[in-house]
């Protein structure tokens, strides 16, 4: 999976690379449950299965399984994890 122009390889490349636009797309597209899937996350690519697209807390449902903090922007999730 990509995301800010680079390859991931697990949970640490995606937090270190995050971005809420490319997040949601690969929400949608389905690309982040088979790279959770993948990357031997079996329990966060369920719960990703789980969530109503139609859900209004999809962000936050998505923030929760990944444990980012939701008060923390795009930019200070990736510095965290630089």
């Amino acid at each position: 999976m990509f995301m800010n122009g680079e390859i991931l390889t697990d949970l640490n490349d995606l937090k270190r690379c995050f971005s809420i636009d490319e997040l949601l797309y690969s929400y949608g597209n389905g690309e982040l449950e088979i790279f959770l899937e993948k990357i031997g996350e079996h329990e966060k690519a369920e719960q990703i299965q789980e969530i109503s697209e139609n859900n209004a807390l999809l962000l936050i449902r998505l923030y929760d399984i990944l444990d980012l903090p939701y008060e923390d922007s795009e930019e200070k999730i990736r510095r965290n994890f630089a």
